[in-house]
């Protein structure tokens, strides 16, 4: 039987401690309380009612986002509360947000009633804040479909005002723009209150959070809330990273935020966070949003880290902010909590040289590690032999060939978006915690396509790139770890497959058309909101645009699978030319009977457990071995390989090596 915790009934009574004032009064029967829970309510009028902790306590509250005191409004009679989608927009017309994005809506938003309220009780003592969110006449099956809903609630001037407010341009844009040379910075580079990182750029904030299938509040808590992202900080909308810390209530989230989320370690779903970050789509939020989301899933593992997320609704201080992707946010915390290791014995580096966790010294260790790969002759076999006690080399080469496939602009080669964990002392029981570098993927959505200019054309070569003398790619981090890895034959063989096994295999294409169909079916619906909230993207600017918000989303969509398509007709031919080899083979795979068995490709099933059970169609390296395993069905056995116009490499128990040629036919024969 599943006991209902005390907080999930305070939830039921429509009690939601907010920012602590001057005096901590835990019990929840020192708080003020709603009469009904925060959520939506498909009705004209509702009628809340606020509830005082002690018949002689004084209420106060106010309705726009700001914490009460006792300088604010006085509660005396229940309020009536109706859709307030129709009053004017206040937070989503705030201008500055952006020097390049100009637009702010012109139709009314979707709203809802914040009402957020303190008590001073007999003794004087100010109790906690109490938050709560109703919308009042508006149907949210109808509206947002199955998607979750979060309201960020926080005064109004944490995110909007010109000194302290982290959304907006404000006084740091005014005294950054009047230095001359920052006048001719790209749009990208273009700071504001809202370049600020760090703890003293966190604000306090109550999120609320309503699931997919509910109409209620499940889950709310105090939180500390910043910018997120690079580039996206200039954009209008823009991303957040969110913080559980004891000085805003509880030290931790223990909350499913994302339905399914299973641990990394494979032990249970993910059910305790530190933080977590709400990410507008990042390069791809006026486009589809959907662009790193599916690519995670798509590439979904066993060997590196990648992102879960859930797609939601947001709402600010009550008024819509449009569709976001709730995302695991990688830390000490995140190995934590997916690996059952102390977070303090847990080094995090981001792109190379960013620490994120842990001491200087295992920065410096890092650096000397990175150093040795990138600089020592790996040709050397006892060289190479120290590299794989460092690093994980699947990991790595798995990585390393996605990130060429998609051709990801601010990712591995380009040096940018990735980052590396390991365990400063090794844990024996946990396999990972080996104290060797490990891959975290994130970010990947400025690929495949995306803007659609040359710059992302589906024939551009990473190859290319990679040899040219007058680029800054060979210098990267990860362009300099897999230049001077493929030196060394065993692992250059094991790159020039995994490539192969990229295209075949992982960009499958009726696996990639599900996942965007399934994300598609879900976004286009919200599509026209979402683009009347926040525009067309900023090269449309100053466009006739004569297309629908649903339009552009198909087109887009159409251009992200119409890429990878046409990048499957010249990826391998780029690979040979790069390294030259003979143009690739087709190769057929099959079973006798799938019914009694199936069979797996290379480390496929290593890197995401993947057993074909139907005939498999790939191309591969004439000089390069591709091994077939036998995958039988309960109660079965594999009997014997027929092999036509392929010349055996070695066979080893289920496993059979093959060097590929032209009309290459391998049929496993189960029994």
């Amino acid at each position: 039987m599943k006991l209902i915790s005390p907080f999930v009934l305070l939830l039921s009574l429509g009690i939601v401690s907010s920012k602590k004032a001057e005096e901590d009064v835990p019990e929840a029967n020192n708080l003020p309380r709603f009469n009904i829970p925060s959520g939506f309510y498909d009705q004209e009028t509702i009628e809340v009612e606020i509830i005082k902790p002690d018949p002689n306590a004084i209420v106060y509250y106010t309705l726009d986002g700001s914490l009460p005191t006792v300088n604010s409004t006085v509660y005396e009679t229940p309020f009536t509360l109706k859709n307030k989608s129709n009053e004017e927009n206040v937070y989503s017309v705030v201008e500055k947000v952006s020097a390049t994005y100009s637009y702010v809506p012109t139709k009314k938003v979707n709203k809802a009633n914040i009402i957020r309220t303190m008590a001073k009780l007999p003794d004087g003592t100010l109790t906690n804040v109490v938050s709560g969110t109703y919308f009042v006449g508006l149907n949210k099956k109808k509206l947002y479909g199955d998607l979750p809903v979060v309201s960020l609630i926080t005064d109004p001037e944490n995110l909007f005002g010109y000194e302290n407010g982290i959304y907006v341009l404000g006084k740091h844009y005014d005294e950054w723009i009047s230095i001359p040379e920052n006048k001719n910075k790209e749009h990208y580079q273009i700071e504001g209150n809202y370049s600020g990182k760090g703890k003293e750029s966190e604000r306090p904030v109550t999120m609320e959070y309503i699931p997919a299938k509910q109409n209620i509040v499940d889950f709310s808590q105090d939180l500390g809330i910043r910018i997120k992202g690079k580039a996206t900080r200039t954009y209008n909308q823009k991303s957040f990273r969110l913080a559980s810390r004891e000085e805003y209530g509880k030290k931790n989230i223990k909350y499913e935020l994302i339905p399914g989320n299973m641990r990394s370690d494979g032990k249970g779903v993910v059910s305790k966070y530190k933080t977590f970050v709400l990410r507008n789509g990042g390069n791809d939020s006026h486009f589809t949003k959907l662009r790193d989301r599916t690519l995670q899933y798509l590439i979904e593992n066993k060997l590196f880290e990648t992102q879960q997320s859930d797609y939601v609704i947001v709402f600010i201080d009550g008024e819509y902010w449009g569709i976001y992707s709730i995302y695991e946010e990688y830390d000490d915390h995140y190995i934590a909590n997916n690996y059952d290791i102390d977070n303090k014995n847990v080094v995090v580096v981001k792109s190379g040289n960013n620490l994120e966790a842990g001491t200087e010294e295992d920065f410096k260790q890092h650096e000397a590690d990175l150093k040795f790969i990138r600089k020592t002759d790996m040709s050397v076999p006892a060289n190479y032999s120290k590299a794989t006690e460092i690093i994980d080399m699947d990991g790595v080469c798995w990585f390393g060939a996605i990130l060429a496939f998609i051709e990801c602009k601010d990712g591995w080669y380009y040096g940018g978006n990735f980052s590396m964990w390991r365990a400063r002392e090794p844990v024996s029981s946990v396999p990972k915690a080996d104290g060797k570098l490990r891959i975290m993927t994130f970010d990947t959505e400025f690929s495949m396509g995306l803007y659609n200019n040359d710059y992302s054309k589906y024939d551009n070569d990473v190859f290319a790139e990679l040899y040219s003398t007058t680029s800054y790619i060979p210098t990267t981090t990860g362009s300099s770890i897999i230049l001077s890895l493929i030196k060394n034959p065993e692992f250059k063989n094991m790159f020039l497959t995994t490539l192969c096994d990229v295209q075949n295999i992982i960009f499958d294409e009726k696996d990639l058309n599900r996942l965007i169909e399934e994300s598609s079916s879900v976004l286009l619906p919200l599509m026209k909101e979402n683009n009347e909230r926040f525009g067309f993207p900023r090269e449309f600017e100053g466009m006739d645009i004569t297309f629908t918000p649903e339009e552009h989303f198909k087109n887009e969509i159409n251009i992200l699978t119409t890429w990878v398509k046409n990048r499957k007709t010249v990826f391998l031919k780029q690979i040979a030319n790069a390294f030259g080899l003979k143009p690739a083979v087709k190769i057929t795979v099959s079973s006798n009977d799938f019914r009694k068995g199936g069979f797996s490709i290379n480390k496929g099933y290593e890197f995401n457990g993947k057993v074909f059970n139907k005939k498999f169609n790939g191309e591969y390296f004439t000089e390069n071995i591709v091994y077939i395993t036998g995958k039988a069905s309960k109660g079965r056995k594999l009997k014997s390989w027929t092999v036509k116009n392929c010349k055996v490499a070695n066979k080893k128990k289920n496993t059979l090596g093959i060097y590929p040629k032209k009309g290459c036919k391998v049929t496993a024969n189960f029994k």
